[in-house]
C-alpha cells in the first residue's frame, strides 16, 4: 500500500527528485553556455579578429560538449541511489567545469579577461547546494586556478593572449585577482548566510511537520479505537429498544413509549455518526477499497434517491431526478459514489423546511460526469463555505436546525471523491439554498445508443 507521507526533505528546497531535476538545469545551463561560446567565438575571429587561441578555445567546446552529453545521459537515464551520490556527481560538475574555465578564460585574454564572473555561476550553484565548508573549498579552487594561471602567464611560461595587444602590468595582476578574490569570498558567504537561514528555518518546519504526522496519527488511533469501541455497545442498545418497540410497544403509556422512540431515533443518529467516523479513517488511511462497476446512470441514480424519499416525504420535501438518458450507462465506484450522492441528498433534506425542493442533476460533458444536488434550504454563509469540508466543521445555521452531527459527512464525502480522481464544489446562498457538484473522470466511453 502506498503511503501517504511526504518526502522528507535534505535540503532547503529539494527531495532526491527535485535535486535531479536542478542538476538537469544544470545541464540545460550548460548547453546555453556552449551555444553561446559557438556563437560568440566566430564574432570574435572573424569580425573582431581578436589573436586568441582558436584551435584550443574550439577543443575545448568540444570536450565540453561530449562531457555535457555524459552528465545529460547521467541524468536522464542512469540516476544514483543516493542523495549523496548525486552530491557527489554535482561537485565532479563543478570541478570539472571550474578546470575547463580556467583554460578558456587563459586562452580568451587572461586576467584581462570579463568571463571569469562564469566562476560565479558555480560558486552561486556551490552555495545552494552544498553544506559546510564545500561552498568555500569550491571557492578556494576557483582562486587557485585564477592565481595559476595568471603567475604562469606573467611569468612567460605559457603563451600570453590579450584581447588589446597590450602587456598586462603587474599591479593590474594584483588588483584584478584580489578583486577576484573579493568577488567569489564575498558572494560564497552571502548566499552560505542566505542558505543557512533557509536550512534552519527547513529544520523548524520538519520538526513541525513531523510533530503534526505524529499528533494526527494519534488522533486518528484513537478516533478509530473509539469508533469501534462504541459500535458494539450502540448495536447493542439499538437491538434491545427494537425489541422493546415490538414486545411491548402497544402496552407502553404514550411518555414512556414516546421516550422510547426518541431513543431510537437517538441511537440511529449517533451510530450513523460512528459509521462516518470509521470510514472517515479507513479512507484516510487508504483501507478502503474501490469497487468499479458499469452500471446504468439514471437506474443508479434513481435507486439512491428512492432511498432518501421516506426521510423527504416525512418533510414534506418534494425529491427529484431531472431527465436523463435511460440508456447511459458509466463506470464508477459504486458502494463510494452511493455514500457521496446519499450524504448529499440526506444532508439537503435535513437542512430544508417543510415544502422545499430537492433536485438532482446528473451530467456528462467531454471526459467527466457527475450529479449535481440542488436544495431550497437554509443555504450556507460565506464564511462558512471555505470550511465546510473541514472535519468536525459545522455551520451556526447548520447547527441551530440540526442539533446533532459530526460535521463529518462532507469531509468522508470530499476524500471518497478525490481517492476516485474527482472534485467536489458547491455554490450557495444564505437564505436561498446551496447546489453540491461532484465531478468524476469518464474511464471509457459510454453507450448512448437509444
Amino acid at each position: 500500500m502506498a503511503s501517504n507521507r511526504p518526502f522528507k526533505l535534505i535540503l532547503p528546497f529539494h527531495t532526491l527528485e527535485t535535486l535531479r531535476v536542478r542538476i538537469s538545469w544544470f545541464v540545460n545551463l550548460r548547453w546555453i553556455a556552449i551555444m553561446g561560446l559557438l556563437g560568440v567565438v566566430p564574432i570574435t575571429e572573424q569580425m573582431l579578429q581578436f589573436r586568441l587561441a582558436y584551435p584550443q578555445i574550439y577543443t575545448l567546446i568540444a570536450l565540453w560538449t561530449i562531457l555535457n552529453l555524459l552528465y545529460f545521459f547521467l541524468c536522464k537515464y542512469l540516476h544514483f541511489e543516493d542523495f549523496s551520490q548525486e552530491i557527489i556527481f554535482t561537485e565532479v560538475q563543478v570541478v570539472l567545469d571550474f578546470i575547463l574555465i580556467s583554460f578558456l578564460i587563459h586562452y580568451t585574454g587572461g586576467i584581462g579577461n570579463p568571463f571569469y564572473f562564469l566562476y560565479i555561476v558555480h560558486i552561486i550553484i556551490s552555495g545552494i547546494l552544498f553544506e559546510g565548508s564545500w561552498p568555500y573549498l569550491n571557492a578556494t579552487l576557483a582562486a587557485f586556478l585564477m592565481t595559476f594561471w595568471s603567475v604562469l602567464e606573467y611569468h612567460g611560461v605559457v603563451t600570453v593572449y590579450s584581447l588589446n595587444n597590450a602587456i598586462v602590468s603587474p599591479k593590474v595582476y594584483i588588483v584584478s585577482l584580489a578583486a577576484f578574490y573579493l568577488l567569489i569570498y564575498t558572494s560564497t558567504y552571502v548566499i552560505r548566510d542566505i542558505i543557512s537561514g533557509y536550512r534552519l528555518l527547513k529544520r523548524v518546519i520538519d520538526q513541525k511537520s513531523e510533530l503534526l504526522e505524529q499528533t494526527i496519527a494519534e488522533r486518528d488511533k484513537i478516533f478509530r479505537f473509539t469508533a469501534h469501541e462504541l459500535k458494539s455497545p450502540l448495536t447493542t442498545l439499538r437491538s434491545m429498544l427494537a425489541v422493546i418497540e415490538e414486545v411491548y410497544g402497544e402496552t407502553l403509556q404514550p411518555a414512556i413509549k414516546d421516550m422510547v422512540e426518541r431513543a431510537v431515533r437517538r441511537t440511529d443518529q449517533v451510530l450513523l455518526m460512528v459509521k462516518d467516523m470509521i470510514e472517515v479513517t479507513q479512507y484516510k488511511q487508504g483501507i478502503a477499497r474501490q469497487m468499479i462497476m458499469r452500471v446504468n446512470y439514471r437506474d443508479w441514480l434513481s435507486k439512491v434517491i428512492e432511498q432518501q424519499k421516506p426521510l423527504a416525504d416525512n418533510k414534506k420535501i418534494t425529491l427529484s431526478l431531472a431527465p436523463l438518458n435511460p440508456d447511459l450507462t458509466v463506470e464508477m465506484d459504486t458502494i463510494a459514489m452511493e455514500k457521496v450522492l446519499s450524504n448529499l441528498i440526506n444532508n439537503a433534506i435535513r437542512y430544508s423546511l417543510a415544502g422545499a425542493t430537492v433536485s438532482v442533476n446528473a451530467f456528462v460533458k467531454q471526459k467527466i460526469f457527475g450529479f449535481a444536488v440542488s436544495d431550497t434550504g437554509i443555504g450556507i454563509a460565506p464564511d462558512d463555505l471555505l470550511k465546510i469540508f473541514d472535519e468536525f466543521y459545522r455551520g451556526a445555521n447548520a447547527r441551530e436546525i440540526e442539533s446533532l452531527g459530526t460535521g463529518l459527512g462532507l469531509s468522508l464525502v470530499k476524500q471518497i471523491v478525490e481517492q476516485n480522481g474527482g472534485r467536489i464544489y458547491v455554490e450557495s446562498q444564505l437564505g436561498v439554498g446551496s447546489t453540491f457538484t461532484v465531478e468524476l473522470p469518464l474511464v471509457e466511453s459510454l453507450d448512448t445508443s437509444e
